[in-house]
């Protein structure tokens, strides 16, 4: 599908850092970067990120499958006579047509994404990720839509396949990306993620892809099921976003704050090893959950631009 040129709202003035908040001018031009990676499988089936749908069909299709044993109600004028000539057993060709894959991109711009200790915030590398996401499957062809979430507040874009729902969409992003600030915020949801895998279990059919991008810090036991429940008619990938000083903190005397409470954790303190243990012991468990029931789990980070993290995963060559 041909780029072209759209009209910018009026949300780009830039309110700070490129690594620290987006704009939708950023966003939009992420389409030129939506190559060198793809969420379609180079082969059929044989990639867990399994792309378009191909199903076998009786008949006529795109391509040529497989040759089988004739079943009754098969289209006869797919019967293989030289192989039925040739073993003496009637068989059948067996095609593939390749369907349409909607894409639903689900992306937390939530209190705990406003956070980097290297280069990006965790809500810009979320961001980034949905804009890159959805050029690349609108140039395949492909509906995509998405929801965006916050503490307060849910947007859905339905999917088309049309460029401007896909600039409406990343208006939302941007909206919320830009009222993320470091003062403590109000809950207005409970739970805002699942509040959001909620509402794409309601909207979402069959035979979508569903990327959830988070950092799925308020994930818990009902997160798990309602992927599972996404997952049952659909395919479901995970994309994580984490900060290296997530996972363990730094050997230096620090303080950390909640935006309206903080509290100074010494070099020595047992803070450090509970903290390293827990969400070690935390993350295992989740991903463990994800492994069970196949929904792909893809860890970036804040330490590089997103584009470069996705190719190095999704490219050709990286899934050879």
């Amino acid at each position: 599908m041909p780029k072209e040129v759209l009209q910018f709202a009026n949300d780009n003035d830039r309110i700070g850092p490129a690594e620290v908040y987006v704009t939708l001018r950023d966003l939009i031009a992420l389409q030129y970067e939506a190559h060198g990676f793809s969420f379609l499988p180079k082969y059929a089936v044989q990639s867990i990120l399994s792309g378009r749908h191909r199903s076998k069909l009786r008949g006529r299709g795109l391509d040529f499958e497989e040759v089988r044993q004739y079943v009754s109600g098969d289209d006869i004028r797919n019967i293989d006579w030289k192989v039925t000539a040739r073993v003496g057993v009637t068989h059948t060709k067996v095609f593939t047509e390749e369907k349409e894959r909607p894409v639903m991109f689900i992306v937390d711009q939530s209190a705990s994404m406003f956070y980097g200790s290297i280069k990006y915030m965790k809500s810009v590398i979320a961001a980034q990720l949905a804009a890159v996401g959805c050029w690349r499957v609108l140039d395949v062809g492909d509906r995509v839509g998405g929801i965006v979430f916050n503490d307060s507040k849910i947007d859905y874009v339905s999917p088309k396949r049309d460029r401007r729902s896909v600039q409406r969409y990343l208006g939302f992003v941007t909206q919320q990306n830009q009222q993320l600030s470091a003062t403590k915020i109000e809950s207005a949801l409970e739970n805002p993620l699942n509040k959001s895998l909620e509402q794409a279990c309601e909207v979402v059919s069959h035979d979508f892809l569903v990327i959830v991008i988070s950092d799925f810090n308020s994930s818990d036991h009902k997160t798990l099921k309602l992927l599972i429940r996404l997952k049952k008619n659909n395919d479901v990938v995970v994309a994580r976003i984490s900060d290296p000083s997530e996972n363990s903190l730094s050997q230096e005397k620090i303080t950390m704050s909640d935006g309206e409470f903080q509290t100074r954790i010494d070099k020595d303190s047992k803070v450090r090893k509970q903290f390293q243990m827990e969400r070690h012991k935390y993350w295992q468990e989740m991903s463990e959950g994800f492994k069970k029931y196949s929904i792909p789990l893809l860890d970036f980070h804040t330490s590089e631009e997103p584009i470069v993290q996705l190719r190095s995963m999704l490219s050709d060559k990286s899934r050879r």
